[in-house]
């Protein structure tokens, strides 16, 4: 899968393009081969507070005629002036919108998003105009070192979590293409891969939360693993296991779900709105939409300081606008008059003011984190009581969520038993590994398929075997459409970098989209391409292409070190076509 010129570069840069902050690194091979973690991290300020960070808000504001406007925190800083100013409707803000490719399935899926105020934009602008902001500013940083590099001296690697469908990486690779990027020269890497690459090269005076042996034990030949990467918007959990040469191989395929830290933020704004009640709601987000914004800002630096079982009262700001609000519509009444809330949940919280803050208990704070913790340790329950999930002895925790207290508490307390390794700079682990990633992809031998892949074919008729509802007649012969005719199926134990999955298939005639249309599913014997848990891929042969009708295809699979290939052969033509999965 790796192409000859990805051995040209001069710099490999990485890309964590996340659900609610994203940023980038780079390093040369000489300072790889002097220390694999030295990597080059943006520095990023918030000018609202002027406070340095290692990433940007995942932000991206257009204008009025939809051109590109600013990213990160400056998008977050300019749209507040336009509220101020009462200008921003016509304005396109989007921010969180990663999280818009969770649930994509199909390349045939037009996917649009809606800003702020409900302005739709296709989500391929938004993604391939914040990637291109990225791009330009990150290569401005790496001409400070390095003055005469250009966009194809470098090997590029962009993030996505592990979990997502393949039309979903895919369309990702669609926009960092569309942003400039040789598609030669970029690297899909997965997050909690990367992640375990940075844990595996962490100097020990760098080392980890916990015995500094851990790390030695973990990587060791035959011990196995669980990466956690707790992001904004997605847990992502993959499984492997220690190769007697030092690699691994996937036990398990990635799951996890939307569980991550904008769960924590959503319960906080839930107690806010309860607090203040409908109608005060509904004015704010009618005359001063960046209240709730700005709360949930307030809110996400704040819950770093909640601690498990701690006696110390929980502060966090509220925004000025919140009270003056909800006095003007409560006939006067003052917000801080309210002593207790009930939120949607039925969760009730005793609250007081000082000042512009509001104070709860500690043991309060904890319950915003309630459900989501609740649900990452119950999904980590079934993943080891699955057969290839025992032995696991150690969990490998990152991300940015992953630097919460209450979350390495809820995670250690529920498997006391194992070592819990949490690096330091755990939100940072994913973009530092995957710049290690680019330097040397070769960490994955064995994959675990996450889909059976197989390719619509018709059959002749077979009563026994066959429904009847899909039999028809043409060319004179009784025939059975929409079969999936399976390569692949899921959970299959593949080697990386070799074909396997062989099928012969014969095309009757040319489509004006492509041909040899390509299904996923979630299913281990799916048997109709229409089936509920089957979705369409792309076409193997884009339009065009000069394969006779009537012979043999010889269709083979490679899984390479993240992304699939598929290698489509024709004996009696000498024609061979590749097709890198979800690319049309």
């Amino acid at each position: 899968m790796a192409s000859s010129k990805q051995d040209k570069y001069l710099l490999v840069a990485a890309i964590d393009f996340g659900t609610t902050y994203s940023g980038y690194a780079f390093s040369t091979r000489y300072d790889f081969q002097r220390d694999p973690t030295n990597t080059f991290l943006k520095q990023w300020v918030d000018p609202t507070s002027s406070m340095m960070n290692n990433k940007t808000s995942t932000c991206i504001l257009f204008t009025k005629k939809k051109k590109f406007s600013k990213f990160g925190f400056e998008a977050e800083a300019k749209y507040l002036d336009l509220i101020l100013d009462k200008d921003h409707m016509d304005w396109y803000f989007f921010r969180r919108f990663k999280m818009s490719l969770y649930d994509v399935q199909s390349t045939d899926e037009e996917v649009y998003l809606e800003d702020e105020t409900g302005k739709p934009m296709a989500a391929l602008i938004v993604f391939t105009e914040s990637l291109k902001y990225l791009i330009d500013s990150l290569l401005n940083d790496a001409r400070k070192q390095q003055s005469e590099i250009h966009l194809q001296d470098i090997k590029w690697i962009l993030t996505v979590p592990a979990i997502w469908s393949d039309p979903a990486k895919a369309f990702m690779r669609k926009a960092a293409v569309g942003a400039g990027i040789d598609t030669e020269m970029l690297t899909i890497a997965l997050e909690p891969e990367a992640a375990a690459m940075y844990v595996k090269h962490i100097p020990l005076e760098r080392s980890v939360d916990g015995k500094t042996g851990d790390v030695f034990q973990t990587f060791s030949p035959g011990s196995k693993y669980i990466v956690v990467d707790a992001g904004g918007g997605t847990i992502d959990i993959t499984a492997h296991q220690v190769m007697e040469d030092g690699n691994v191989k996937e036990l398990i395929k990635a799951t996890g779900g939307d569980w991550g830290g904008t769960r924590v933020d959503g319960e906080y704004i839930d107690l806010i709105k309860c607090l203040i009640g409908r109608t005060a709601t509904d004015d704010l987000n009618q005359n001063a939409p960046n209240v709730f914004f700005e709360a949930c800002r307030e809110f996400e630096s704040a819950k770093r300081t909640i601690k498990p079982k701690s006696d110390i009262t929980f502060n966090v700001r509220i925004p000025s606008d919140i009270g003056e609000t909800y006095t003007r519509t409560h006939s006067g009444k003052n917000l801080k008059s309210v002593e207790y809330v009930t939120t949607k949940r039925k969760k009730q919280f005793k609250i007081s003011f000082i000042g512009d803050k509001l104070r709860l208990a500690s043991s309060d704070a904890e319950k915003f984190f309630a459900k989501s913790v609740k649900k990452i340790t119950k999904h980590l329950k079934k993943v080891f009581k699955q057969k290839d999930g025992s032995g696991i002895s150690t969990i490998i925790l990152v991300g940015g969520y992953a630097e919460s207290l209450i979350l390495m508490e809820g995670i250690k307390s529920s498997f006391p038993h194992m070592r819990t390794i949490i690096p330091q700079g755990a939100a940072w682990s994913v973009l530092r590994g995957a710049v290690i990633f680019g330097h040397d992809p070769s960490l994955i031998r064995q994959r675990r398929s996450k889909y059976s892949y197989g390719i619509d074919v018709f059959e002749k008729f077979n009563p026994a075997k066959h429904d009847e509802n899909r039999k028809y007649e043409k060319d004179g012969e009784i025939r059975c459409g929409k079969i999936f005719s399976k390569l692949v199926e899921v959970d299959q134990t593949v080697t990386v970098e070799e074909y396997q999955g062989e099928g012969v298939y014969t095309l009757h005639a040319f489509g004006t989209k492509g041909d040899v249309k390509l299904y996923s599913s979630t299913e281990m014997n799916p048997q109709y391409v229409d089936d509920e848990n089957c979705f369409f891929i792309g076409y193997i042969l884009k339009p065009g292409h000069s394969f006779l009708l009537n012979e043999d295809i010889v269709i083979k699979m490679c899984f390479g070190e993240t992304e699939i290939e598929f290698n489509a052969h024709q004996p009696k033509s000498q024609k061979t076509a590749k097709y890198y999965l979800g690319q049309n």
